[in-house]
């Protein structure tokens, strides 16, 4: 367990100024507090002092020799002197010793314009080089992906180095040699999906650590900065879009004013390009052949009058925005007369939420995940969660390196975040709610259950320990391929940890025992106290940006916005929306699917989502769709979905629109439109509204506040509605968690479903995000196509080299892939990333999973 308790503060003087700080703090935090600016080169707030550049000297009263400023901690009672020619003459030294052999190609480096050497030497006039030395210099490194590397710029601050190490988890790279001959290089690898340390370019005071999709293409000083939030991973990082003459040219994110505090995900780092992909649709299209507007819409509008309500159907996106999404919803209740209508988180996190709001009364997040890093221990239960949202990660890394939390991790491979764990469950697939049961038995039985948590807020008490007892914790551990003592130690850091963070993710929400998952990891975070307290709490995680969001606006047959029984509410929403009644009934995506197969469904709408790659029977949904009468496509880029579609609306990308994402822990965030969108492309947004008015004869707003508002007043999602913040807006504020007394369900225990024969799991991998990162060169550069992984021992049973191409099939489809031999997979168990639609191995996984048994075989 940690210490909390209050740090004792010391006191000192700086320049004349007295200042009081917490007790262990440097001289230059005390500056900062101040206001006075000491110079430095290596010094980076977010990550452990290095004292390697020695420009940060100062003087201390009493002591013989100037100190730096960054690694010597202020003591009580100190005297400090920040400037004296002496100093400055020093410095000055260090700066040029700096500059000995550093290479005069200011002209055309990256860096030029917001390098800190730059802005040190025209702080300090160095305006001349008396200091001499042999170059060792090592050349240039250009063979990493996405980085490239020139040492004779680097300053050896190693802050690339520490914030692999410190913040992120991913220790991409180290300190090669010694001396002057010292210089940072990768640690060795072979990993199927390399991580490279994107965070690394950012902390470079200097061009030593470039990106290579950037390098040349702009000068920093030309670029517009818009204040926005990621595209990518549920916990919206703020960024900056850097743009010029209508072009997306890097994403950054700045130190100290963001949640992030600068430190940005793969995605934002090196897979934004699809935004300028030559792919991109450019104009709307009837029938294949490019038209105006006001003729696509017009066609959209009299084959919904034809059709009528209950042929037509429509699946959208955590892609869109929540005015968005609240749109679609209201265009297909009002203006189409359908309740068709579902997403992609029918699959995933829709089964998960319903779950958690019936047993907690919680929709997403229980905290911010903030509170993660504030955790005594973090278990991370069927996530991926580096890939999955590296914002949690870097919560997770600041949770065991800052708090001495201990990491706990229970997943089906060996993820990146196992390698860090204290204690790693590999387990095999369909033990998942067992094994969350059996640790909930074991705190108990240990006597470290959060009694009075559950006295005040559980509603049924008397049940935990009657379901408990039908736990054999020594049967469980046998069925998931686990060690007794492993599963005891993982119960004991649970009960012992006076606050607990349990982050869950894909390997849940989209397996086929999600739901009795879900309220067995529910009963876990009771028992664990996770839902109390200001520390730790429960995190479902999920790739997509606006999962939360999408969720919260009702897209889908059961619900309307805000959680609504759809029946029950409907004329609540009639009466608002200005119609007569809302359709009833209604089909969910699988029923669609159904539908279209057997006729009855004879419309599409696909606003942002491609069945033909992402959802599972991927393979069924193809041939579906062929046979459907009229397919619209909303979207932006082309794909083998828009070959088939009768009408195209090409839509704008993120960064061509505005609108609110809802995060994971139900923070709200503004996109800001930054470009304007390509070619004739609209916003979502305008599409709905324009169909909208269409169909009902009068105009929708296009207003994000009024739309909002709108919202707000049907539904009690929010608290208040405006937009808010100084950089990084936020248009809304959500209702935050608080359990009622007597609440709260404990859920009856569920046992192990064996799998059996060899199990292939699809999911994501890091480097990509949905299926748009798949037109993004940064994200191909590290993975360009898809692959089947497979353990060494499976693969010399079945005769497979690495590299070789192999098909996989299962009750529902096959697939065929290239073969990739790793130690991250265990025997019996095969890995393969779902972006890709060259590979589409969601054809070979059944609805409702994310495993299937497969043959494997040559060819």
């Amino acid at each position: 367990m940690s210490n909390k308790s209050e740090n004792a503060m010391v006191n000192l003087t700086i320049d004349g100024q007295d200042v009081q700080i917490e007790a262990g703090a440097t001289i230059i935090v005390a500056a900062e507090k101040l206001g006075i600016k000491i110079p430095t080169m290596c010094y980076l707030k977010k990550v452990s002092t290095t004292g390697a550049c020695r420009v940060c000297l100062v003087d201390v009263e009493g002591v013989d020799t100037p100190v730096t400023a960054c690694n010597t901690v202020a003591t009580d009672g100190i005297v400090v002197t920040t400037s004296t020619p002496e100093l400055e003459k020093q410095r000055k030294d260090m700066i040029r010793l700096m500059l000995v052999n550093h290479p005069l190609d200011c002209p055309v480096c990256d860096a030029a314009g917001e390098c800190d050497l730059q802005d040190i030497c025209f702080d300090y006039h160095v305006l001349d080089q008396p200091f001499t030395a042999e170059d060792v210099a090592v050349a240039k490194i250009t063979d990493w992906p996405l980085i490239e590397n020139v040492p004779s710029r680097c300053v050896l601050c190693e802050k690339c180095v520490k914030v692999g190490y410190e913040l992120t988890g991913i220790g991409d790279f180290r300190v090669v040699e010694r001396g002057d001959k010292a210089y940072i290089g990768r640690k060795d690898s072979n990993q199927i999906d390399p991580y490279i340390e994107g965070n690394a370019v950012a902390v470079c005071p200097v061009g030593a650590m470039i990106s290579k999709p950037f390098k040349h293409s702009a000068r920093s000083w030309t670029l517009d900065k818009v204040a926005s939030i990621g595209f990518a991973g549920g916990s919206l990082e703020q960024v900056d879009l850097n743009v010029k003459n209508n072009k997306l040219y890097r994403i950054t994110s700045q130190d100290d004013v963001t949640i992030n505090d600068g430190l940005l995900s793969f995605d934002s780092s090196f897979g934004y390009g699809f935004v300028n992909s030559t792919e991109r649709l450019l104009a709307p299209m009837v029938n294949q052949g490019a038209v105006e507007w006001s003729e696509a819409l017009k066609t959209v509008v009299a084959k919904a009058k034809e059709l009528g309500g209950e042929a037509i159907a429509g699946l959208s996106s955590a892609r869109l925005t929540v005015e968005e999404n609240y749109l679609f919803q209201k265009l297909f209740r009002a203006g189409f007369k359908s309740n068709n209508l579902d997403s992609e988180a029918r699959f995933g996190m829709q089964r998960s939420s319903e779950q958690l709001s019936k047993v907690l009364g919680l929709r997403g997040a229980s905290a911010g995940i903030e509170q993660i890093a504030a955790a005594d221990a973090v278990l991370v239960f069927g996530s991926d969660i580096t890939s999955e949202q590296p914002q949690i990660n870097y919560q997770i890394q600041k949770a065991c390196r800052q708090n001495d939390a201990q990491l706990l991790v229970v997943n089906m491979r060996q993820v990146r975040i196992a390698e860090q764990s204290n204690c790693f469950l590999n387990y095999v697939p369909g033990s998942e709610a067992a094994l969350a049961g059996a640790l909930t038995k074991l705190i108990v039985e240990n006597g470290q259950a959060a009694d009075a948590f559950l006295k005040k807020y559980v509603k049924n008490t008397a049940d935990i320990k009657k379901s408990l007892a039908k736990v054999n914790v020594e049967k469980v551990a046998k069925a998931a391929g686990v060690s007794v003592e492993l599963l005891k130690e993982v119960a004991v850091a649970l009960g012992e940890a006076s606050s607990v963070a349990l982050v869950f993710g894909g390997d849940v929400t989209k397996s086929a025992q999600c739901v009795e998952t879900t309220q067995a990891l529910a009963n876990l975070a009771m028992v664990s106290g996770a839902l109390g307290g200001d520390a730790g709490g429960l995190f479902p995680a999920d790739e997509k940006p606006n999962m939360q969001g999408l969720l919260d606006v009702g897209v889908c047959p059961e619900s309307l916005p805000g959680y609504q029984d759809y029946a029950k509410g409907s004329a609540k929403f009639a009466q608002a929306w200005g119609v007569a009644a809302l359709p009833e009934g209604g089909m969910n995506a699988e029923q669609v699917l159904a539908a279209i197969e057997a006729g009855t469904i004879k419309f599409l709408y696909l606003a942002g989502t491609n069945p033909l790659v992402t959802f599972p029977e991927s393979g069924r949904w193809k041939a579906a769709l062929k046979k459907v009468e009229f397919l619209v496509v909303q979207d932006i880029l082309s794909s083998e979905l828009t070959e088939l579609a009768d009408v195209v609306l090409p839509a704008a990308a993120y960064s061509e629109k505005s609108g609110t994402y809802i995060s994971c822990d139900n923070r709200s965030g503004l996109l800001q439109k930054a470009i304007c969108p390509a070619g004739e492309a609209q916003s979502d947004k305008q599409i709905f509204a324009q169909l909208l008015e269409g169909m009902l004869g009068k105009s929708q707003s296009l207003c994000n506040q009024t739309i909002l508002e709108e919202l707000a007043g049907l539904t009690d999602l929010f608290t208040e509605v405006g937009v808010s913040g100084e950089t990084y807006l936020s248009s809304c504020v959500k209702q935050g968690y608080a359990p009622a007394a007597a609440a709260l369900t404990f859920s009856a225990c569920a046992a192990a479903t064996p799998t059996k024969g060899l199990q292939l799991i699809s999911g994501k991998m890091h480097a990509h995000t949905g299926v748009t990162s798949t037109y993004a060169a940064g994200a191909l550069e590290i993975a360009p196509e898809g692959y089947i992984e497979i353990s060494v021992a499976d693969a010399d049973k079945a005769g497979i080299a690495d590299g070789a191409q192999v098909s996989v099939k299962s009750a529902v489809g096959s697939a065929s892939g290239v073969a990739r031999i790793s130690g991250y997979v265990p025997q019996g168990i095969l890995f393969a990333p779902y972006h890709f639609a060259g590979l589409n191995i969601q054809q070979v996984v059944p609805t409702g999973q994310n495993t299937v048994a497969v043959e494997i075989s040559k060819g």
